[in-house]
């Protein structure tokens, strides 16, 4: 069946779900068998055994309200707006402790499709079988190979406080999300950080910066990971009559001054309408803006951010695309930093590396992916 005009789909991973950070650390500090024992409570995990499941109970994750939310959006319009997913990395046995679960709680049947990968990552094949447009997980890896996919995701914080505690009936779902690097590509940033690096001042890098996106004004800056998603938002927003859009869309952005028209530009030109705040917050803290909002969730490709801003909201870093302006100009960095050479040398050195290393160049300026334990483990 053909998908309606705006409808989303997004893929939780387990571990925003549910509280498996424990689970995480035993994975990692007694492998496989340890793990396995710890989930369905035998060995010397026993005396945790949850006598109505038959296994362990975990609590909520911190997207665990947000999903509800985001259910509670469906029921109210009478129609799919939402459809959400599961993506596990557990074998069937481990994986059943996760499914008894979920079923156990309010989200049981609001999770309409659910994967479970046997230990491998979330891949390609997973995505396109869903058709994910946001992907939320804790795992760095996961999170990126769906960047590269064109796919919005995020790696999200797990909060100070442990959970969120949302109204389920709030509407409407509120989304923040970062500008340059998130809701528009990341060129911009990458203009400012290469002013500081050739020695301007913080004043004068921002001045570098502001300058240039006076002149590009009439150009809207790239599309981003973000871009997408808040477009198919915009049009879902668009199918109800004004002030009963399911979905409040906000910028949280650094930018100031004369760079604001250029933002509120590109934003009009890839069709994203930000129908809540926009907030140009130069250089007060974000999580200030957060603490008053108490959004649904925050999305900013810089941890500075996010990490403060947890302690009022969900948030989520999103990666920096492979090869994508940032990624590139970070990998300069690096090479400067290890060679100890003007970062224009660096510059032609990763250039005549990766053409002398990359007969095809597409495939091998990729840098090789982290090699994943094919065991079951949490997501």
């Amino acid at each position: 069946m053909p998908r309606p005009m705006g409808h989303i789909r997004i893929l939780f991973s387990s571990r925003v779900l549910l509280d498996l950070e424990e689970a995480d650390q035993v994975f990692k500090e007694k492998g496989v068998d340890g793990y396995r024992d710890y989930m369905l409570c035998t060995g010397a995990y026993e005396k945790d055994r949850d006598p109505e499941l038959g296994c362990r109970r975990f609590n909520k994750g911190p997207l665990f309200d947000m999903a509800l939310a985001l259910n509670r959006l469906n029921q109210k319009a009478g129609k799919p707006l939402v459809e959400l997913g599961m993506s596990a990395k557990d074998t069937v046995d481990t994986g059943l402790v996760l499914e008894k679960n979920m079923n156990a709680t309010a989200l049981a049947a609001a999770m309409t499709y659910s994967t479970s990968t046997s230990g491998g990552p979330v891949s390609e094949k997973a995505h396109r079988a869903f058709k994910t447009d946001l992907f939320l997980t804790r795992s760095d890896s996961d999170a990126q190979a769906a960047i590269d996919l064109g796919i919005a995701a995020a790696v999200m914080n797990f909060p100070p406080e442990g959970t969120y505690d949302f109204d389920h009936d709030l509407h409407p779902i509120h989304i923040v999300v970062d500008g340059d690097a998130v809701a528009f590509g990341d060129s911009a940033e990458v203009r400012y950080r290469e002013a500081l690096d050739a020695g301007k001042t913080p004043e004068e890098g921002l001045q570098i910066y502001v300058d240039g996106e006076k002149r590009d004004m009439g150009q809207p800056v790239e599309q981003g990971p973000f871009t997408a998603i808040l477009a198919k938002l915009t049009q879902l927003n668009a199918q109800f009559p004004k002030g009963e859009a399911p979905f409040s869309l906000s910028l949280l952005t650094a930018r100031g001054t004369e760079a604001r028209a250029r933002a509120i530009a590109t934003a009009l030109d890839h069709g994203i309408d930000f129908n809540g705040d926009c907030a140009y917050v130069s250089g007060a803290a974000k999580s200030d803006w957060l603490a008053a909002y108490r959004p649904h969730v925050f999305f900013d490709d810089q941890q500075a951010h996010l990490g403060p801003g947890a302690h009022f909201c969900p948030t989520g870093r999103v990666p920096y695309k492979t090869n994508g302006p940032m990624y590139e100009y970070l990998k300069r960095k690096e090479l400067a930093a290890n060679t100890n050479v003007h970062p224009k040398v660096a510059e032609a050195q990763a250039n005549a590396q990766d053409m002398v290393a990359a007969p095809t160049p597409a495939a091998a300026q990729k840098p090789a992916q982290p090699s994943v334990n094919p065991s079951a483990k949490p997501s």
